[in-house]
């Protein structure tokens, strides 16, 4: 029995053993995870520690004057000479005394609820928007403290690439900085008088006037509350522009300041009640037509949009230095054109002008106007937003240069201006009503034929413009469709830049170069983004030379002889839309009164392209219609214009790549063809074809060269002054009887024998013609002199000599015109 008690008690004692060993390893186990979660701990912060310390030696210094000094961007010219500041005008700068508790109380609530309780970061906002950020990938929503946001008015960009970690530690350092340098109070109040208000107003004292005309002390909740939501998004949230969107945020603003205890729920209930636009100030925004502003306003438009895009950065609040495109000469000049009557006798100053110039090569703007008699600052820039009807200024981009691009046409082409109509049938006519019949695609083009325009619309097919078009990055809806109609052939709504932008594209060899207004861009900190003008080959170089060259017609023999620039090689096309007679008879206009809705000239040289249109803002209204006085406008614009530029232009012609060929072609032949051996001189022109696609075949249509006829003689009867002409019967193997014309001093006579009597001839000597047709073929003149009587004495040689010459050249006058008249009959034939 003790053996047996002895044995239990080992048992148990060696049960009791095994069951401690287990406890010790955990304990052990445990004890290594916390060494590893101190070291990771330890790691982690020294890393924090250093990533901290290394961006917080890189981060930018924070002066008084940065918080106190107004934001300003600059916007500078092409020589860097500025033309407009953006942010720098006078402030209404309000002291911490001057801001009302009202007013603290608002903008903490929306802003930062805990502004008065950090040290100039939010932890538990921080660690909020972390968390969400994380689950994003990326910072898609800030945890920013109102210090914070003045730290970035002051020297960081509001740009969204901008927001990463690296700055983000730096924002938090400065911050911290910031609490350590500056009261609350005077936190506060920087921000308060730094933060962009919407139309072109810093500052709270400054929104307080421009809003309310009232001090900020005199406001009442709901205004307090309107002006405190801005600063997040001032132009969406500007009353005036967004009364909806702007009273949804003044209502969140009242409803925080509910929840954080600042306002009773009566007050919450009154204000919310209060409509958005009680107590505005009504603005007309009218500037001094003497304001200099108003010069560069429409180019300030397109600048701060390009910046927006580009960069994502924000003019109003980013302090930015933008360098530009712009010649302020040009643009000074533009100005005066078109708003005065220095140069153009405007009619009103209700008409309308809307004109671009850009650098031909590189597509930079170099001035450009959005309307006359601009009032207003920032104002409806219709060289970039209108598109109006660009009428025949659209046929070398949807017609005629798609129809070299794709179909290998050549200047020469041959095109029947005749009678044409729609696929519905409809009569499409041309502006003087007539047909003029066979004609080369650049006559049809210089004097701006429709039915040719149509045929070749036609011709070249949808999916080919399409294309075309969509290289010269432009759209044409119709119905507000992305389709093409066949009554685009002659007109689309397309605005001048894009215009500017397809007609620089010919004058720059086939290399389409997006309109820019922008080339760098400097932040406070110094970073620095430049730009380049981005290009690509929209067309070969062949269709841009080639139409080109036809559009230089139009200086010399087409619309636009007028505008002409001595010394100065350029290229143009005209351009008009038109009436129906309903429209006009709806207008209390008559039927045949000379007006038209849109008038365009579009020209531009190897330096400058010009796109101007001339116009009324409704020109379906009474009065609305351009009339013959005002159609001339926006060539006499594009006159002044590119003859101040010649002053300043190289004066460059267009060289002719190796990829056109110039070759004499017969005029009408269908297929084109070469000059035959008996075309006329005045149905040889000299025309530009796609290398490769020169015909090779030579024109029959006026016949071959045959022999000419001999024996020729002349018996003259004194007493009768007769003179008869003779010559041998002509042999020929033709079906068609031989046909004469003989001219004697002149006189033409055509027969069909070998026999003519001429009546009346006198004088000392005579000189005969002889030319012989056979069908379409035809011989060369023979002309022979004849004495009539001899002369006795010098003077009567010396008379007979002169005569003989005069006899000659008369019968060699007759007998080209004779020989043009005949050919043409025997094409006729």
């Amino acid at each position: 029995m003790t053996e047996n008690n002895t044995e239990q008690t080992r048992s148990s004692q060696h049960r009791h053993t095994k069951k401690k060993a287990p406890t010790s390893s955990k304990k052990k186990l445990w004890k290594k995870i916390l060494i590893g979660i101190a070291a990771f701990v330890t790691v982690a912060i020294i890393a924090i520690v250093a990533i901290f310390a290394y961006y917080g030696a890189t981060a930018p210094t924070i002066q008084a004057s940065d918080l106190e000094g107004a934001t300003e961007t600059k916007i500078l010219d092409k020589d860097g000479e500025l033309i407009y500041s953006l942010g720098g005008e006078k402030r209404d700068i309000i002291t911490s005394e001057q801001v009302p508790q009202l007013l603290k109380d608002a903008i903490t609530s929306i802003e930062d609820k805990r502004f008065y309780s950090h040290m100039g970061i939010d932890p538990i906002r921080i660690a909020g928007s972390f968390l969400r950020n994380a689950k994003a990938g990326q910072i898609t929503q800030g945890g920013s403290t109102i210090t914070q946001q003045l730290v970035k008015l002051a020297v960081f960009s509001t740009k969204k690439e901008d927001q990463t970690y690296k700055r983000k530690i730096q924002e938090i350092m400065l911050s911290l900085q910031l609490e350590r340098n500056y009261s609350k109070e005077q936190i506060l109040t920087y921000y308060l008088n730094k933060v962009y208000m919407a139309n072109n107003v810093y500052g709270f004292g400054t929104a307080s006037h421009y809003y309310f005309n009232k001090e900020l002390s005199e406001l009442s909740l709901p205004q307090v509350a309107l002006l405190a939501g801005m600063p997040q998004a001032p132009n969406s949230y500007d009353p005036y522009a967004n009364a909806d969107q702007a009273k949804e945020r003044r209502d969140l603003v009242l409803y925080s300041m509910k929840e954080n205890g600042k306002i009773t729920k009566e007050q919450y209930d009154q204000a919310v009640a209060t409509p958005v636009t009680e107590g505005l100030i009504a603005h007309n925004n009218k500037v001094d037509s003497n304001d200099k502003a108003l010069v560069y306003d429409s180019f300030v438009t397109m600048v701060l949009k390009e910046v927006q895009e580009k960069t994502g950065l924000d003019p109003y609040n980013d302090g930015l230095t933008i360098e530009t495109t712009i010649d302020s000469k040009a643009q000074q000049r533009l100005y005066d054109i078109v708003n005065t009557n220095d140069y153009i006798q405007y009619v009103n100053d209700k008409i309308q002008n809307a004109v671009v110039m850009l650098d031909t090569k590189t597509g930079a703007v170099r001035a450009v106007n959005g309307g006359r008699k601009q009032t207003t600052l920032l104002g409806y820039n219709r060289a970039t937003d209108n598109s109006r009807s660009t009428g025949s200024t659209i046929k070398p981009v949807i017609d005629y240069g798609p129809a070299i691009e794709y179909l290998n046409y050549s200047t020469g082409q041959t095109i029947m201006d005749q009678r044409t109509t729609y696929s519905n049938g409809v009569e499409l006519n041309n502006w003087d009503f007539s047909h003029k019949g066979a004609m080369t695609l650049r006559t049809a083009l210089v004097y701006s034929r429709n039915t040719t325009a149509l045929q070749t619309f036609k011709a070249v097919g949808e999916t080919n413009i399409k294309s075309f078009l969509n290289n010269l990055d432009i759209q044409i809806k119709n119905d507000g469709q992305d389709y093409l109609v066949e009554s685009n052939s002659i007109g689309a709504d397309i605005s001048p830049i894009k215009m500017a932008a397809a007609y620089a594209t010919f004058g720059n060899y086939g290399t389409y170069s997006k309109p820019y207004t922008v080339t760098k861009v400097t932040t406070r900190d110094g970073q620095v983004t430049e730009f380049k003008p981005e290009q690509k080959q929209a067309m070969k170089d062949s269709t841009a030379y080639m139409i080109t060259d036809v559009l230089k017609d139009s200086f010399k023999y087409g619309f636009a002889t007028q505008a002409a620039i001595p010394g100065l090689p350029t290229a143009a096309k005209t351009g008009s839309s038109n009436y129906t007679v309903e429209q006009k008879r709806a207008m209390g206009a008559s039927d045949y009164e000379d007006i038209i809705p849109d008038s365009w000239f579009i020209g531009y040289s190897t330096d400058y392209t010009i796109s101007a249109w001339t116009g009324y803002d409704n020109p379906y209204e009474q009065g609305g219609g351009v009339d013959t006085t005002e159609q001339e406008y926006s060539r006499l614009i594009y006159y002044y214009l590119m003859k101040y530029m010649a002053e300043s232009s190289s004066g460059d012609d267009w060289v002719q790549p190796d990829s056109v060929v110039k070759q004499q072609i017969e005029i009408g032949s269908d297929p084109l063809s070469l000059p035959g051996p008996r075309t006329p001189a005045n149905m040889i022109a000299t025309e530009l074809f796609v290398k490769g696609h020169v015909p090779t075949q030579q024109s029959m249509n006026y016949g071959t060269k045959i022999e000419g006829p001999t024996g020729l003689k002349a018996t003259y009867d004194k007493s009768k002054k007769a003179l008869t002409v003779t010559w041998d019967n002509y042999q020929t193997n033709s079906k068609d009887k031989p046909q004469y014309k003989v001219t004697v001093n002149g006189q033409t006579q055509t027969v069909s024998t070998n026999k003519v009597t001429f009546q009346n001839i006198s004088g000392p000597s005579v000189s005969v013609t002889l030319v012989v047709t056979v069908g379409k073929d035809s011989s060369d003149p023979i002309t022979n002199e004849f004495q009539l009587e001899q002369p006795t004495t010098a003077e009567e040689r010396t008379t007979q000599q002169n005569q003989q010459q005069n006899n000659r050249q008369q019968n060699n006058n007759n007998s080209n015109n004779n020989n043009e008249q005949t050919t043409q009959e025997a094409r006729n034939q």
